[in-house]
């Protein structure tokens, strides 16, 4: 697994255990800590933005959306049909009771993404199945179509990427302008000249041995 997703799992576990300390009378658990880990590996339980904008122009009752923020802040604006249950208040008796109607599909969603990881693990792990979450949450759904969503991993991934191909551009346009230092050239060694020396003939020789 990508070290992003760890940070995420990791930020959901520690929301869930701070619910749990608060509200140990009514949390029952039916998932192990592990089989919710594995729920959230496999991202099944995720809504696109794309789906999400299409269920809300059809107007599916299949579907609720519901806010997780609080009041003061779904009164100035929301998801149109939302319903608005912040998560101080998720597991209220009556709350529980709405979750527990299985043919509806209830979609979690916060200002962002990261607000409604720890209240769908809660969720999913007390049991309920039909719980999805809203990727990109409040604040991209307000975004044009037009913008793409990228996903925490992908963005990761891709900042990484451009950093590490902007820094080759970098280590490229430094080397270019860089003076080139030519390598000194060793000195050739000096031709060594040859004197030819001159041969004494014999008649010479037999000069010089008669005087």
């Amino acid at each position: 697994m990508k070290i992003p997703a760890l940070y995420i799992i990791l930020a959901c576990i520690l929301a869930l255990g701070a619910w749990s300390c608060g509200h140990q009378s009514s949390t029952h658990y039916h998932l192990t800590a592990n089989e919710t880990l594995q729920a959230l590996r496999e991202g099944a339980y995720k809504l696109p933005p794309a789906e999400a904008r299409a269920l809300l122009k059809n107007q599916n009752d299949e579907y609720v959306f519901v806010d997780l923020r609080p009041a003061s802040e779904f009164s100035r604006g929301a998801l149109e049909g939302a319903i608005n249950i912040p998560t101080a208040y998720l597991l209220d008796d009556e709350n529980l009771k709405l979750f527990s109607n299985d043919s509806k599909t209830f979609v979690l969603y916060g200002l962002d993404e990261a607000q409604a990881n720890g209240p769908w693990m809660l969720l999913r792990q007390m049991g309920y199945s039909n719980i999805k979450l809203l990727e990109g949450g409040y604040a991209f759904q307000m975004q044009p179509d037009s913008v793409p969503y990228i996903t925490p991993e992908k963005a990761a991934y891709e900042y990484a990427a451009l950093m590490n191909e902007a820094t080759m551009e970098d280590k490229e346009a430094e080397e270019a302008t860089r003076p080139k230092v030519q390598a000194p050239v060793a000195p050739k060694p000096a031709a060594r000249q040859i004197v030819p020396q001159k041969k004494e003939t014999p008649k010479a020789a037999a000069a010089e041995e008669g005087c």
